[in-house]
């Protein structure tokens, strides 16, 4: 956040002194004298917002309101708690040296601009679940930098380097997105524009424009007014709501583009095209309009020619466009049709009903629709098969029918009757009447395929093998003697060994007259058998599997063929594929295809199953051909309650390694977390690697260079590389029993090293499961630092404050450097050794507990609280014990009971006090102005290598 610097406080007139300016002052200008001198008195405060008091602030309801953030200075940082909002009601730039750390959960509120461009990306440590409110201008990435967060502001700037985003962006106007940017999370504004490349996991929504940059891709739905692709190779993975379009050299969009004014079928009326790639093929647009919350209109589709007490087909279609062509309305909708009096009803998604209307009087019907719980945009049409005209009318003839009903079964069953009724209207066309009574007539039978339109296997009738024809074509028929009782009802048995539907054809044509009729026989397969491969399987991975369809005497049902069910219109004939039980008690997971594709009665597919360990395959049909058949079979051969479990073991396809924190380095000899996954092929987490259900396994880890390559000679040993298998939850190592390695240099110190971590279950081939493929699944790769941590050396007068600095650094490979990137190391009031060395002295210190670094540094203050003048030994003890082990001269430790701070990897290796060890760092602290001829000590010089 920018400020005053030192020339302006010391020159400042009234108005600053005014804002206390003066305060500021003293400090600004001992920090101007420590600095030409060398003392480093100055060091970064950090001010923390997570229910302590903040000078300026007030706080309310765990909401910090703060008119102006004036105390400040130019390497200050900022941290603000979970659950906490920081309000500042000013405009705030945030630079290079200051940081800004929101915890999750946490709101910073500006109600002017926000910028944080500049800032050191280590600086900036936003974590996911926090949220950012602008009331002006947000601006970031001028520097690499990343933050997890919502973000809102009037107008947003992001960046000229490659900034990374985890979550949603709006804006009440304009979003300028730079290069190389990758934003995780939904956008909204007016014009949203991009430069070369971006890449956005999300949902894009730009209500008057949005422009993609070449090379960039959005993994998401996108909906703007005027939409440019731009030259070349802009991707919108998904598809996209637009006023109008322009896709440039190789601009594509993989899904539908919706033309929010229209388009003509096939074409693409709202792009402007010059991708390369045509319209409806490989790579090109293809264009629809979006679907209308009304039915353009209705249209009733019927055949021109009934039969009185007999049901005729009548299908009414709910149109989304001019021309009735599909995708018709999505939307339900029920009426009634005017002519016979029956209700139907429209399923959401179905676009149109078959309705079985039956008419008692014989003569011409005009259809019509009433009772319409949507009313459509331009009326009603019809079609007319007979004579190929859009005529509402139905002729309906009278007369003696026959009508055949058989109930629906199993393919093949036994003692199926078929129904065969003789009617007709009575004498005031108010009823239906048996038409014969207590009758046998020789009555002329025949069968058509019909879902499929063509078939194999006879039907057998009353005794007689029928031979059936294709749908549409004569069959022969065949005379039987049919016998009608009183209610001008006769029983045949009837059985069909395929599944599928069938027309079977009646007529008696003798001398007292001619009646005719038909009915449907409908069979489902009785049976799925369910033949999975069998060995181990990797979870996402393909295995061989067969389902066949069969009859109740087992024998395979031919006619049970999607495709060819499909082409003659059939309904519900999709098989389900799941998973019936898990034998671990496990996540059931996902099962693919989840509708596999039968071809002759037979299914032989490529499955996968999403998760591991051992399972039992299900296979279901419901309501075959709208019949209200049903079919279900598993692999499970248990006893109820229980899971056989035969398809499997099922393990996982690999491991994924990852860092479970945001830190890019680690100290040799530091654990660093990781969490590591059990992977299916697909990428998702395997939620039945799990302890609780015994499917986790003992992994070690091993640590390769940073390509994933094997040290020809190993820098460092990698300690504590063994995963229980209990530490795994849910497919993950459980933060509970927290996965944590360190990697220890063999020689100190050593340059910066890349390390990359490993996960192998160890087993042989076949059945081992690794991290090393697929790319990317190594993504715990750190940074491995030989640090030290140094206590710097102060003097001053017996009545002083003396600043006391505490540093971190690094090896660079050929000298030590202050780690700016430690944000992260805290140490312990009680860890600090104060010693004075002058009987009678006491000293008081203030500081943070924790004393937590601020890019590599810290600071405390010292005074004399009694006694002196004199020296104070000072120690920090990072080991495990209660006394630190520094050498002071020739004497091990100041023999004060300390706190142990546990964090060993920081202590610097030293030859003194009778050898060459790791050694806890100490500095010294010197009240009291000695005169010159008193001083032994003529030059003091602090030398950093």
């Amino acid at each position: 956040m920018s400020f005053p610097s030192f020339f302006a406080l010391l020159f400042a007139g009234g108005a600053l002194r005014r804002r206390r300016a003066l305060a500021r002052w003293l400090p600004a200008f001992a920090f101007f004298l420590t600095t030409l001198l060398g003392s480093g008195m100055a060091q970064a405060t950090v001010y923390t917002f997570a229910g302590g008091a903040v000078d300026t602030c007030t706080l309310s309801n765990k909401v910090y309101t703060c008119p102006y953030p004036a105390y400040l200075d130019w390497d200050d940082a900022v941290v603000i708690g979970s659950g906490y909002t920081l309000k500042v009601t000013t405009s705030v730039t945030v630079t290079y040296n200051q940081g800004l750390t929101m915890q999750a959960g946490s709101r910073l509120v500006v109600t002017g601009n926000l910028d944080i461009k500049g800032i050191n990306p280590p600086n900036l440590k936003v974590a996911d679940g926090s949220f950012i409110d602008v009331g002006g201008k947000f601006s970031m990435g001028d520097l690499k930098q990343s933050l997890s967060a919502d973000i809102t502001a009037n107008d947003m700037s992001l960046g000229t380097d490659a900034i990374t985003i985890n979550g949603n962006l709006t804006s009440k106007t304009s979003i300028a997105i730079g290069s190389y940017a990758t934003i995780k999370g939904d956008i909204s504004g007016t014009i949203i524009t991009t430069s070369a490349p971006v890449k956005i996991t999300g949902n894009v929504t730009a209500t008057t424009s949005f422009s993609l940059a070449s090379g960039s891709t959005v993994t998401g739905t996108v909906d703007t007014g005027s939409l440019v692709l731009e030259s070349s190779e802009a991707l919108i993975d998904g598809s996209a709501y637009v006023n109008t379009a322009r896709l440039e050299y190789h601009g594509r969009v993989s899904g539908i583009i919706y033309c929010k004014n229209g388009t003509a079928k096939n074409k693409c009326d709202c792009v402007t095209n010059n991708s390369g790639y045509a319209v409806n093929k490989t790579n090109g647009p293809t264009c629809e309009a979006p679907s209308p919350k009304t039915p353009h209109h209705f249209l009733i589709t019927h055949d021109g020619q009934g039969d009185t007490c007999l049901p005729e087909k009548i299908t009414v279609t709910a149109c989304a466009n001019a021309t009735c062509t599909a995708p018709h309305f999505a939307g339900t909708v029920s009426g009634r049709l005017t002519g016979t009096g029956d209700a139907f009803t429209i399923a959401e998604n179905a676009g149109s009903v078959v309705v079985n209307a039956t008419r008692i009087a014989a003569g011409a019907v005009t259809f019509g629709l009433s009772e319409l719980t949507l009313a459509p945009d331009t009326g009603l049409a019809c079609y007319r098969s007979d004579n190929n005209s859009n005529s509402c009318v139905m002729n309906f003839s009278g007369g003696a029918k026959l009508k055949l009903t058989v109930s629906p079964h199993p393919a093949a069953t036994d003692n199926i009757l078929a129904m065969v009724a003789a009617v007709k209207a009575n004498d005031d066309n108010t009823a239906c009447i048996a038409a014969f009574q207590g009758v046998a007539h020789d009555v002329q039978y025949s069968c058509n395929y019909s879902k499929p339109k063509t078939g194999t296997l006879p039907v057998a009738l009353g005794g007689q093998s029928l031979s059936c024809a294709a749908s549409g074509a004569t069959a022969a028929a065949k005379t039987i003697s049919t016998s009608f009782n009183m209610n001008g009802i006769a029983q045949l048995p009837v059985k069909y060994a395929d599944a599928g539907e069938v027309t079977l054809n009646a007529l008696l044509d003798n001398q007292k007259g001619v009646a005719k009729g038909e009915g449907k026989i409908v069979t489902a397969p009785a049976s799925f058998l369910i033949e999975p491969a069998t060995g181990t399987i990797r979870a996402g991975a393909e295995f061989d599997l067969k389902l066949t369809a069969r009859n109740v005497a087992g024998a395979t049902t031919p006619n049970f063929d999607t495709a060819d069910l499909n082409s003659a219109s059939g309904v519900n004939h999709a098989v389900a594929l799941g998973v019936d039980c898990h034998k671990q008690g496990g996540s059931l997971g996902t099962v693919a295809p989840a509708s596999p594709a039968f071809t002759d009665g037979v299914a032989a597919l490529k499955a996968t199953w999403s998760d591991v360990g051992h399972i039992d395959l299900k296979v279901s049909l419901t309501d075959f051909l709208g019949s209200g058949l049903k079919v279900a079979n598993t692999t499970n051969t248990a006893a109820a309650g229980s899971c056989s479990g035969k398809v499997g073991p099922f393990i996982p396809a690999y491991f994924k390694v990852e860092l479970a924190d945001t830190r890019g380095f680690y100290y040799s000899g530091e654990p660093f977390p990781l969490r590591v996954s059990a992977m299916n092929k697909a990428g998702a987490v395997t939620l039945n690697y799990t302890n609780s259900l015994a499917l986790s396994e003992a992994l070690t880890l091993t640590a390769v260079d940073k390509d994933g390559v094997a040290f020809a000679t190993a820098p460092g040993v990698l300690a504590d590389a063994a995963i229980t298998a209990a530490q795994f939850e849910n497919g993950v190592t459980s933060s509970a029993t927290p996965v944590k390695p360190k990697y220890t240099f063999n020689t100190w110190p050593n340059a910066p090293t890349q390390v990359r971590l490993r996960a192998s279950n160890g087993k042989p081939a076949g059945t081992d499961v690794v991290s090393s493929a697929p790319a990317g699944a190594e993504a715990a790769i750190p940074q491995i630092r030989t640090g030290r941590l140094r206590i710097g050396s102060r003097f001053g007068g017996l009545k002083a404050n003396l600043s006391i600095p505490v540093t971190a650094e690094y090896w660079t490979g050929k000298s030590w450097l202050l780690n700016g990137d430690d944000g992260f190391t805290t140490i312990p009031r009680g860890a600090f050794a104060l010693k004075p060395t002058v009987s009678g002295m006491a000293v008081s210190a203030t500081f943070a507990d924790p004393l937590m670094l601020v890019n590599g540094a810290a600071a405390f203050n010292l005074s004399v609280s009694a006694g002196g003048p004199g020296p104070v030994e000072i120690a920090v003890n990072l080991g495990s014990f209660l006394q630190d082990n520094t050498c002071i001269g020739n004497t091990v430790g100041t023999g004060l009971a300390t706190n142990a701070a546990n964090k060993p990897w920081l202590r610097p290796v030293v030859t003194g006090c009778g050898g060459t060890m790791a050694r806890d760092p100490s500095g010294r602290a010197t009240f009291g102005v000695y005169t010159p001829e008193n001083r032994r000590i003529i030059h003091v010089r602090e030398v950093f290598n």
